[in-house]
């Protein structure tokens, strides 16, 4: 459990400690880089962590055995590649879990950079997307690294740039693909042209990279009615920053085009909470929400932002951290899958 204490407690720590100046330093900068790095070698490196972790070995192995084109067909392409990239360059199962874990971090960083307190914002993905989904989820985590990497180059007013981020992504896991259309907001001339070219563009894509799987999708998560555990609480955490974000965000003087990806973001939110209670199974709903997450990363240190004086921003932030240490370790002690993550075990090189 000491090495969750440990890796928590600087992030949380230096949350506090950021938001006592409006400017976050070069000193201050440098510390956020060590602790990125040390943060990609405590998720890459791990050994024997998460539940599906004998499973991606499994995988490791065989797409090792395969001839070239049948191991890209084996799993999602750019997941397969990166396996049997590594094991053409003498590497093992590690380097994969790396490469992967700098995605999201690199990722996390760029889109932290956005916010008024970068250290908040990596704070915020702590107890959800770095200690349970990068442990474990580790093709989805890639895919929302590169929608975070894509959403940060749009900040630049890079369109085409976001647009290709998901594309890359969703060769990590296929249903990342349906961020593409939050394109749609970005159309501002001959809506008429683009709006029809986007979707169709959309479509296809949607087509080439989920047909095949539509089956086992529909046969694993609704004919068996499959449930997700904890779904509701999950939808209902990144409903209430996305209903923040969109009373508050006008104040975060996002860029235009920026702003408009992050509003939908919310706004799909908010619908994936409502529609819940239709749906035959909560786990395609809460996988979907998961590639909403970057809207309550950028709300909270928003909201710490606009409160007026360091004792109420030191206040309320120490309190925010508070909450996610509880969150992130009642988890850690209670959940039953727990087992899989405690002890901390580090491979041995």
């Amino acid at each position: 459990m000491w090495p969750y204490v440990i890796i928590s407690g600087v992030v949380y720590s230096g949350s506090i400690l950021s938001v006592l100046d409006r400017r976050t330093s070069v000193l201050s900068w440098t510390v956020l880089a060590s602790f990125a790095i040390a943060l990609s070698a405590f998720i890459g490196f791990r050994f024997e962590v998460g539940k599906d972790w004998i499973q991606y070995n499994y995988i490791f192995k065989l797409i090792t055995e395969l001839p070239f084109v049948e191991a890209m067909d084996f799993t999602d392409v750019g997941y397969s590649f990166i396996n049997w990239l590594a094991f053409q360059l003498g590497f093992g199962i590690s380097a994969v879990f790396f490469f992967c874990a700098v995605v999201l971090v690199v990722g996390l960083m760029m889109f932290a950079a956005l916010t008024p307190y970068p250290w908040l914002a990596m704070a915020i993905a702590m107890p959800h997307i770095v200690t349970i989904m990068a442990m474990d989820h580790i093709r989805q985590t890639t895919t929302l690294g590169f929608i975070l990497i894509g959403l940060a180059l749009l900040a630049r007013d890079r369109v085409w740039a976001f647009m290709g981020c998901i594309v890359l992504g969703a060769l990590f896991h296929r249903t990342g693909i349906m961020c593409l259309v939050f394109g749609l907001f970005l159309v501002q001339k001959n809506r008429l042209l683009l709006y029809p070219a986007v979707l169709g563009i959309s479509a296809i894509l949607m087509k080439f990279l989920l047909a095949d799987q539509i089956g086992v999708y529909f046969l694993r998560y609704v004919e068996t009615s499959a449930g997700s555990r904890g779904a509701l609480i999950r939808l209902l955490l990144n409903a209430l920053p996305a209903v923040g974000f969109l009373i508050y965000g006008k104040y975060a003087n996002l860029p235009e085009k920026l702003d408009k990806v992050m509003r939908a973001m919310a706004w799909a939110a908010v619908i994936s909470l409502m529609v819940l209670p239709l749906l035959p199974s909560a786990v395609i709903i809460d996988r979907i929400g998961k590639y909403f997450l970057p809207v309550q990363i950028l709300f909270f240190p928003l909201l710490v932002s606009l409160l007026h004086g360091y004792a109420l921003r030191f206040i309320a932030t120490s309190l925010l951290c508070a909450y996610l240490f509880l969150t992130q370790f009642y988890w850690l002690y209670t959940s039953e899958l727990a087992d899989y993550w405690v002890p901390y075990k580090m491979t041995q090189f």
